[in-house]
């Protein structure tokens, strides 16, 4: 008999507990912290909104530009540190050496800036949906600062989508002593479920049109922002007389970086990747090497040698510096990386300008002597690798002057050290893409 009865008296009290339960859900107020969508069609809301976009930016932008500078060689993945354990990071920095592709479609860390680039970049056209429904409820101001963010950020998202990211690898060679402008022209990744938009498709059709309207409402150091970000664009597809052109009118000396502001509740990626945080990745071993050889460079190329209890060999290793806290901002667009494109157009592309004026002038906003001269291609890319440290834009120049490092760096004896790297150069669409989206496998029948 006991052995019914205990089975029963728990059913008993199981039935009143979804009894009581259901009664206590519905007694519940609706929830303070989840607002429906249609209450945010309220002119008291876009402020809000504008400062969603912004936050999304921040909190996205910095991992892509840590994925970026590992998948180029500005970050390494030495196994010689202590904490650097994480497979994604080994992954990325290799290239994908020895990886199946369902293993590079499936890396959190990729996906975890993947997802909410895309999400930004939705955010950032919801702003200019609402604007559009309510816009005679809103203020001139009010109304003008949120198309220019709409705009604005929704290019910079789709910047981010077009020229990252590829969808099948270019080739184990490609780019080792050659020119990699083939694999730049099939960088590119869709939107809304399309087929994969080619970098150039999407600067010309996407994100030049946004630069243009948000310029309709930008302030004059806007506008210098958005040219920069034009000349950028430009050079990296090769279209040098357009570069010139925007570059002309972009940044200038005293103009205040534009960048990613981070907090503790945003943090930046660098701290828990590369830093304080957690050791994963260190910068290459040449950017010691610069200091080394001119002191004066610890201005820019910020690195501090890191504490030997997490170091596995008696060399000194070091971290990178540039990023020391949780809330340190990014660099995403400077009048020095204006000033360094007008100086490769000048010295290497037949447009007009004094190269070496300009190189030095971007060496003397960090207190470092004056190069003698001339500007050379090498000058160029030692001068952008030093400049734009850990900005997320060395994967370009390695494409474009054709110097992808041939092997797996690290120390000799951990890891994959010496291997030839993998194929991949940009990074790859994640899986919930490839899932969902039938037009990348089958661009055809969309």
């Amino acid at each position: 008999m006991r052995k019914y009865l205990i089975p029963g008296v728990l059913l008993l009290v199981t039935s009143f507990m979804l009894v009581a339960c259901e009664d206590w859900v519905l007694s519940t107020e609706e929830p303070i912290d989840v607002t429906e969508d249609v209450f945010l069609d309220d002119p008291a809301e876009i402020p809000f909104l504008i400062t969603g976009v912004e936050a999304r930016f921040a909190f996205t932008w910095t991992r892509l530009g840590l994925i970026a500078d590992l998948t180029a060689d500005q970050l390494i993945f030495d196994e010689v540190m202590d904490l650097a354990t994480f497979p994604t990071y080994r992954d990325i920095a290799s290239n994908f050496r020895g990886i199946g592709d369902q293993t590079a479609f499936s890396n959190n860390t990729i996906r975890n800036a993947y997802n909410p680039l895309n999400n930004w970049r939705l955010l950032s056209d919801d702003l200019l949906e609402r604007v559009e429904r309510i816009e005679s409820e809103l203020s001139e101001d009010l109304r003008d600062r949120a198309l220019f963010t709409g705009n604005f950020y929704g290019a910079l998202a789709r910047y981010m989508i077009g020229f990252y990211f590829e969808d099948f690898a270019c080739g184990e060679n490609a780019a080792i002593g050659t020119d990699g402008r083939s694999c730049i022209d099939q960088f590119g990744a869709p939107i809304d479920r399309s087929p994969v938009i080619r970098a150039a498709d999407m600067a010309v059709n996407e994100v030049l049109p946004r630069l243009a309207a948000a310029e309709a409402f930008a302030t004059p150091e806007e506008v210098r922002i958005i040219n920069t970000l034009r000349a950028r664009m430009h050079l990296i597809l090769g279209n040098y007389a357009e570069s010139f052109a925007a570059a002309q009118n972009g940044m200038e000396p005293g103009d205040d970086p534009f960048r990613s502001l981070h907090s503790v509740q945003a943090a930046n990626e660098y701290f828990f990747a590369a830093g304080d945080g957690r050791i994963q990745v260190i910068p290459d071993y040449r950017f010691a090497q610069y200091v080394e050889d001119n002191p004066e460079e610890a201005a820019r190329v910020r690195i501090r040698q890191a504490p030997a209890g997490i170091v596995n060999v008696d060399e000194p290793r070091f971290q990178q510096d540039m990023y020391p806290t949780q809330a340190s901002p990014m660099d995403f667009l400077t009048w020095q990386e204006n000033h360094l494109i007008l100086a490769e157009l000048a010295a290497l592309h037949g447009q007009a300008g004094d190269a070496l004026a300009l190189v030095n002038e971007v060496r003397d906003s960090h207190g470092i002597s004056p190069l003698a001269g001339p500007v050379t291609q090498q000058v160029i890319i030692e001068e952008r690798d030093k400049e734009l440290f850990l900005q997320g834009l060395r994967i370009f120049d390695l494409l474009r002057f054709g110097i992808w490092p041939a092997e797996v760096k690290g120390t000799p004896g951990f890891g994959l050290t010496g291997q030839p790297v993998g194929a991949w150069r940009g990074i790859p669409i994640q899986n919930d893409e490839r899932n969902d989206n039938p037009c990348i496998a089958n661009p055809d029948n969309c």
